[in-house]
């Protein structure tokens, strides 16, 4: 069972990342300097297997815009995967009344 990414989890990895700041943003590439709003991303997400607590599964990034439009994008692309496909014509199963 892999630890939760919330509590001391966070804090311990905020904790390491803060004296290396500024670093560049994971997604914006600028810097991201500590007296500005910023978070700890996951290079491969955990929702794909990623490490919670290896620091090498880690970077940062600012927190707006740049973390909260990647949240976006993945939750759109889960949310476009699980949609269900168009059918094909010859699978609609011939619902045309009258023939």
């Amino acid at each position: 069972m892999t630890a939760a990414w919330t509590g001391r989890v966070v804090t311990t990895a905020r904790a390491y990342w803060r004296p290396r700041l500024p670093l560049p943003c994971h997604w914006c590439g600028k810097p991201v300097y500590p007296d500005q709003p910023w978070v700890v991303e996951h290079i491969t997400p955990r929702s794909q297997g990623g490490s919670v607590t290896d620091p090498a599964n880690q970077w940062v990034s600012h927190r707006r815009p740049c973390s909260d439009v990647s949240g976006a994008k993945m939750g759109a692309a889960i949310t476009n995967a699980r949609k269900r496909q168009p059918r094909l014509e010859s699978e609609r199963g011939r619902g045309i009344r009258g023939i």
